[in-house]
């Protein structure tokens, strides 16, 4: 490692060992429990921009609260059909959340600091040991999240997949999305179709999945919260997920403060229409966080 580009140091939040950054462009924090993003803080303005819930749980007994969670190789209640047919069983958002991850890799240039990382286990819930997971963190003046998937088996595989980013605003009741309309699957109304008004804002309990078409490819959005602006360019999804539990669910939450719902937002960039990987083929999930 040549320290005249970066600092990567070992710490730890309460139980959880972590890995901090901190190069000429930005600061960041990343959990080995999950692979799982917490803080990352460009140097331009100095401003955070992921949320972490004040209660999250650090102790390995359920995912951490907040960040950027890594769901793979489900998402939510989206199972492939060739998992389990066991589905009550099954954990939300796949099994590499809540497991340690290992450093596979450091790289560092004048620009950039790239930390790749993968799961200590595979081929949980009936999946083979041979689709192989990875994520690849670029830090630099935009964050690069990569969530690599290899099917290195002979036969076909199908995943859903989703970074599931718990953005940091100002007031969420002065937060305006831009980049994302048109119809979406409402999931605290049924799972109805509706037709999303612009301009985009929260107001209530939102659980909305865009699904990505010719005319809403969903690549670039626009977070602006009173007078901060979060970029986000999104590749490798078929979905973007739109979440915030408002606050009745934030109050049912033990992980969530009460009033968290008022400067959190997730942007998700998702798979859940499901991706078939064939034999040898990779795919790339990937969120870039300016």
């Amino acid at each position: 490692m040549n320290t005249q580009y970066s600092t990567v140091s070992t710490g730890n939040r309460e139980q959880l060992p972590t890995l901090k950054v901190v190069n000429r462009h930005c600061k960041a924090e990343i959990a080995l429990f999950g692979a799982h993003l917490l803080s990352f803080i460009p140097n331009s303005d100095g401003k955070e921009r992921l949320w972490l819930s004040d209660t999250a749980i650090f102790d390995k007994s359920k995912p951490i609260r907040g960040g950027v969670p890594i769901c793979w190789p489900w998402f939510g209640g989206i199972y492939p059909d060739f998992a389990t047919n066991q589905v009550s069983e099954l954990p939300a958002h796949g099994f590499v959340r809540t497991q340690d991850w290992r450093v596979i890799g450091i790289e560092e240039t004048p620009e950039s600091t790239v930390i790749t990382l993968s799961p200590t286990q595979l081929g949980l819930f009936g999946f083979s040991d041979n689709l192989l997971t990875y994520v690849e963190v670029t830090f630099s003046e935009k964050c690069s999240i990569k969530l690599i998937t290899k099917n290195k088996s002979e036969q076909p595989v199908k995943i859903t997949a989703a970074l599931h980013t718990y953005f940091n605003v100002t007031d969420i009741h002065h937060t305006k999305i831009l980049g994302v309309e048109g119809r979406y699957i409402d999931k605290t109304r049924e799972s109805g179709i509706f037709e999303q008004p612009l301009p985009y804002l929260i107001s209530s309990e939102t659980d909305r999945i865009h699904l990505q078409d010719e005319d809403n490819l969903f690549e670039f959005i626009q977070v602006n919260s009173q007078h901060d602006k979060i970029s986000i360019e999104q590749h490798g999804h078929d979905s973007v997920v739109i979440w915030n539990p408002w606050q009745e669910k934030s109050k049912s939450m033990a992980d969530m403060q009460e009033n968290g719902y008022l400067d959190m937002l997730c942007i998700e960039a998702s798979i859940t229409q499901g991706t078939v990987l064939a034999a040898q083929e990779r795919h790339e999930l990937v969120q870039i966080i300016g």
